[in-house]
């Protein structure tokens, strides 16, 4: 037997090549610098890497909406740290470090809106620029028309050219890009095609959702909402201390405030009729504009859904409410212990209630002072019911009483930043209560204080001052969004050739989007310019 096997050489032999070894494992290529900020960009610049970032955005706010946010309700936030609220000191600890408790403000949310900032525009740059060069490409010349699926045939016009039959069949196409050619076969063509406008639609929309975001950017960081509540005849000052509650952005800071005056002329409000009755119909502002800078006064009207603007704030008609002038006096020596118009806001059966503080106390031992604090129930049209209940017969203050309750107490609560409606007082904290008449002055405490109400009984306004200087970009984006939700929704992509030769003429085409509905598109095109073909056929049907 003949062995065929190679004979072993020795790779110490003169002359012999190193016998072939199997090859090892196999290194993984590792990406440079270079490669893998180029592999990150092309990740980033995917949708759905901006769907995701736009996701994580959404859970952002959705955390927001669950844990407070210091720069709103920072009181809540500082009893979250405290351990006297929320789930705990070490929780809290842990949302601190993660800035939970400022979400809009921490690095890493405006880390996620930058990446999606660039993500989106990695997206829109190159299919706005793909869809500038497919715009200007002019209608491409057909080939091979007898191989798509949507073909029809007409006998061709006796007596007329090629430029004569392709001027009839391209009046049928007004709403189409058309263009004159010649088929690689030598037959005149006429190659006609629509539809840019659905991808034109989609980016429009995406662009007008890009805008959206930065409008909201913007608007969240130089926006500036506050709650004021005017009496009439007072003036306020657009300054950081004189608003009740405010909400501002990242880049507003107190210099901002301009310091413009606003006081309150008149006010007037109306209301509904029958069981409407203590319903609003309408409630206006007079009020009178002052720039101290430049000296510029401007009066205005302020109405529901009809907002006044002013040195580049914005004033809504928000609330309303009575405001008496009410004076508490100390029995002894008459020396005045209160005097102010008391804020009363709505309560049920149409009667106002309202809190102030009237000492706030002491906490030294050497001289302990209690705190003392009234509440006022204030009846615009009272009257006493046969089992001497008091009821509300109008919203108008035809006959007004005030019922005020003193509270006196070593710790009600007034030295909390908690707002004073929200502090709950015993009835062994009741000092004394008694029914006002305004006009009248009524001694609580056995003489020990006394109390008046003035007769003039004025009213208060609620105004909500905002700056909203990218709400136009927000306007624009909306108006884009639907502008370009039409077109997306209801444009198709179609091309069609129409060739004309020696003894018939050839419409042939293809659908781009919506196939299932290009069948109905095509039968009613055939019919169309089966009628300019032969208009003679046509009167005879």
């Amino acid at each position: 037997m003949t062995d065929t096997a190679p004979p072993e050489v020795s790779a110490d032999e003169p002359g012999s090549a190193p016998r072939p070894g199997r090859p090892g494992p196999r290194v993984p290529l590792i990406p440079g610098p270079i490669e893998t900020l180029g592999l990150a960009w092309r990740r980033l610049r995917r949708m759905s890497t901006a769907l995701v970032l736009l996701f994580a955005l959404a859970v952002a706010t959705l955390i927001a909406t669950f844990i407070p946010q210091e720069p709103v309700i920072g009181s809540t936030v500082r009893e979250w740290r405290d351990g006297t609220m929320g789930p705990g000191e070490d929780v809290a600890a842990v949302f601190d470090a993660l800035g939970l408790f400022d979400v809009f403000g921490s690095w890493w949310f405006a880390a996620i809106t930058v990446l999606l900032f660039v993500s989106l525009t990695g997206c829109l740059v190159p299919r706005w620029r793909t869809f500038a060069r497919n715009v200007r490409r002019p209608a491409a010349r057909g080939t091979n028309l007898t191989r798509l699926s949507h073909q029809a045939r007409w006998d061709r016009p006796a007596g007329l050219s090629d430029d004569e039959v392709l001027d009839r069949v391209q009046r049928t196409f007004r709403t189409y890009r058309t263009r004159r050619l010649t088929s690689p076969g030598g037959a005149a063509q006429l190659a006609v095609e629509r539809g840019h406008w659905r991808e034109a639609g989609s980016l429009v929309f995406h662009t007008s959702f890009y805008l959206l975001l930065i409008g909201v950017v913007l608007g969240s960081a130089f926006s500036f909402t506050g709650q004021i509540d005017i009496v009439e005849g007072q003036t306020f000052a657009d300054t950081p201390l004189g608003y009740q509650s405010q909400t501002a952005g990242q880049l507003w800071g107190t210099e901002d405030h301009r310091g413009h005056l606003t006081t309150i002329d008149d006010f007037e409000v109306t209301y509904l009729d029958g069981d409407d009755a203590f319903t609003p119909d309408e409630f206006v502002s007079d009020v009178t504009f002052t720039d101290p800078a430049t000296g510029e006064t401007r009066s205005d009207v302020i109405r529901v859904n009809h907002p006044a603007h002013f040195g580049g704030l914005t004033y809504y008609q928000r609330a309303f409410g009575f405001a008496p002038s009410i004076t508490l006096r100390s029995g002894l020596d008459g020396s005045e212990l209160y005097a102010d118009d008391l804020i009363l806001r709505t309560g049920p059966n149409g009667w106002w209630t309202g809190r102030d503080k009237i000492t706030q106390g002491s906490r030294d031992p050497d001289r302990p002072l209690p705190q003392i604090a009234m509440e006022v129930i204030f009846i615009p049209d009272a009257r006493i019911t046969d089992d001497g209940q008091f009821v509300n017969e109008s919203p108008e203050p035809n006959d007004p009483r005030l019922l005020v309750v003193l509270y006196s107490g070593d710790d009600l609560g007034l030295d909390r930043t908690v707002p004073i409606s929200q502090l709950e007082w015993s009835q062994d904290d009741v000092v004394d209560q008694a029914m006002v008449v305004p006009g009248e002055e009524v001694g609580l405490a056995g003489g020990l204080f006394t109390i008046s109400v003035d007769p003039e009984l004025p009213m208060w306004t609620g105004l909500q001052v905002s700056h909203q200087p990218f709400r136009w970009l927000l306007l624009t984006a909306a108006s884009l969004t639907l502008m370009g939700l039409v077109p997306s929704l209801y444009a198709y992509r179609r091309r069609l050739w129409v060739e004309v030769h020696d003894d018939h003429v050839l419409m042939a085409g293809v659908a781009l989007h919506r196939k299932a509905r290009f069948d109905d598109e095509f039968e009613s095109l055939t019919e169309r310019v089966g009628d300019v073909l032969h208009p003679t056929a046509r009167s005879q049907r």
